[in-house]
């Protein structure tokens, strides 16, 4: 009897040594397929790039509205002094310098926008490719960065809303202008009764270094712009303009 119970429980525990070492089950094909699928899946992929990208366009508009009122309130506050700085001790330096800050401020505003456009651009890639794995019975134009895009991107835009956003960016741009031509007028009206060599001198190089900073910032512009331009025309490939999982 005993030896029939010890034979009885290493056949057991040999059984389950067997079962042990035995290879793990193979999954059918159906399982296999869903987990590749799974795997691949790039929509969790965009949508967190997505939104990421929409943070950063976001914050850098807000940069670049909080940089236009901070000009603004400067303007006008410098406006007020252009007075009182020529009667002021060293009033020729203090007036050709009294523009300064907004042509910084402008030259960051080309940055801050031309980032932002360029964000836009990533911003449409991505929602390109969410629109084309969703089943939205609408327009591609009609939803995200597009639709806004029909009133903000001059190529898209209507009219009178070009006219609109050339009379914002041309006007900041004009004001600054314009004052910095009446702090001149006013440094150059100061020194003229005694004109000097070193008075004549601060004005010629005032006028010499706004120009350089005009010719900067007009080629920020124009280059970024341009490369702006380019990555659409590299694009146009992902532009979807149906609804659905195929549309073209």
């Amino acid at each position: 009897m005993s030896k029939n119970k010890q034979s009885k429980r290493h056949q057991m525990s040999k059984n389950k040594h067997q079962k042990s070492q035995l290879p793990p089950a193979v999954p059918n094909a159906a399982t296999a397929a869903a987990v590749v699928n799974k795997v691949h899946d790039p929509i969790p992929a965009l949508s967190a790039l997505y939104q990421g990208e929409k943070t950063d366009a976001s914050y850098l508009n807000n940069t670049a509205m909080v940089m236009v009122g901070l000009a603004l309130a400067y303007l006008l506050g410098a406006i007020q002094w252009v007075d009182k700085l020529q009667v002021a001790p060293n009033a020729r330096l203090s007036l050709v310098l009294l523009p300064v800050p907004l042509w910084l401020v402008l030259a960051y505003q080309s940055l801050v926008t031309l980032t932002t456009m360029s964000h836009g651009l990533s911003v449409k890639i991505i929602e390109n490719a969410l629109f084309a794995s969703a089943d939205l019975r609408v327009s591609r134009d009609l939803v995200g960065s597009a639709a806004g895009d029909k009133i903000m991107d001059i190529n898209k835009a209507k009219l009178v809303h070009i006219i609109t956003t050339l009379l914002v960016y041309g006007g900041i741009f004009l004001s600054v202008l314009v004052f910095t031509i009446i702090a001149l007028v006013s440094a150059h009206n100061v020194i003229a009764p005694d004109v000097i060599l070193p008075n004549a001198r601060v004005v010629l190089v005032a006028i010499v270094s706004y120009f350089i900073l005009f010719i900067i910032i007009a080629g920020s512009w124009t280059v970024g712009l341009r490369m702006i331009k380019q990555g659409h025309n590299e694009t146009k490939d992902t532009d979807v303009t149906r609804f659905g999982p195929n549309a073209g």
